[in-house]
């Protein structure tokens, strides 16, 4: 981007998610499957910096740094966020968006999700005028499953595919390593191996406190088995937090990546640094991370 001081700049940080609880209920005549999902949002992010534009609908995406599997221009989920946002709101305007990534894409833990609902959030700071209600859920379906999730920026249960978000607020902060076994599964994939019959009942959450104790005691994930099954690295991830000491293990999403629930950031610092020596490690990302308190995302970068 060409640096103007007269054109006011947003430099934002938008944060991965992790799912503590995923259970896939009924598939839909959509085509979707009903979830029922516990996610947080992690201090693992990408740093986005927005320009406003001066011509009504010119939208421009770049990507900074190594952005490996991440769709530049038009194909991006920013890109198609802000398509959203100037559609919804009718603002005569552009934006320019540089992004940075550090978040692994396509391994379960939203990032274009998580950018997209950023450039929203950017756009509306940078425009004046916010999206509706109804339009922040209509995004799980016009730009990404996960955006209205990151729009409540809070910890939350998450229904339907992702449009019906309520904040958990009380979610005590934990501390985890993710690993990132540098493999990708496809979501599809994952979903059609699904062996049980979607339309059983269900059981109700297991999750009754939000603490520690009561996080590692409610983590679940319906897409774990199958996704062992399309990718063995899974559980090789899996199976290295949980020898370095991790209270809990889980699988993110549809995978691939996978993390650790630690009691505090020197047990997670000592975890990590065990898992980094694992002989598969030189192929992974590993990070150490921590949930968010509600309301903190996006922020702007240090």
């Amino acid at each position: 981007m060409d640096a103007n001081s007269e054109t006011p700049l947003l430099t934002l940080q938008a944060p991965a998610k992790v799912n503590l609880r995923l259970e896939v209920l009924n598939r839909r005549e959509d085509g979707y499957h009903d979830l029922h999902m516990l996610m947080a949002p992690v201090s693992l992010c990408d740093t986005l910096r927005l320009r406003p534009l001066p011509e009504p609908g010119r939208i421009q995406v770049t990507l900074a740094g190594a952005a490996a599997a991440v769709a530049p221009g038009a194909d991006n989920l920013c890109h198609g966020a802000a398509r959203f946002y100037f559609a919804e709101t009718g603002v005569q305007g552009g934006v320019a968006v540089e992004l940075t990534k550090r978040v692994p894409a396509g391994a379960g833990l939203g990032g274009g999700s998580s950018d997209a609902a950023a450039t929203v959030l950017g756009l509306e700071r940078l425009y004046g005028r916010q999206l509706s209600a109804a339009a922040r859920r209509r995004a799980a379906f016009a730009v990404g499953a996960d955006v209205p999730f990151f729009f409540a920026r809070a910890p939350a249960w998450v229904g339907g595919i992702g449009e019906v978000v309520e904040p958990v607020p009380e979610l005590e902060a934990v501390w985890m390593v993710l690993v990132f076994p540098g493999v990708f599964l496809s979501t599809p994939k994952v979903f059609s191996l699904l062996r049980r019959r979607l339309t059983t009942p269900r059981r109700p959450p297991t999750i009754a406190q939000f603490n520690f104790r009561g996080l590692v005691a409610g983590l679940y994930n319906d897409l774990q088995a199958p996704a062992l099954e399309v990718e063995p690295a899974v559980g090789v991830a899996l199976d290295a937090l949980s020898a370095a000491g991790a209270a809990g293990q889980l699988m993110s999403g549809s995978g691939s990546t996978v993390f650790g629930l630690f009691a505090d950031v020197g047990k997670a610092r000592a975890a990590a640094d065990e898992v980094s020596r694992h002989p598969q490690a030189a192929a992974w990302q590993i990070e150490v991370v921590h949930t968010l308190a509600p309301g903190a995302f996006p922020f702007p970068a240090a």
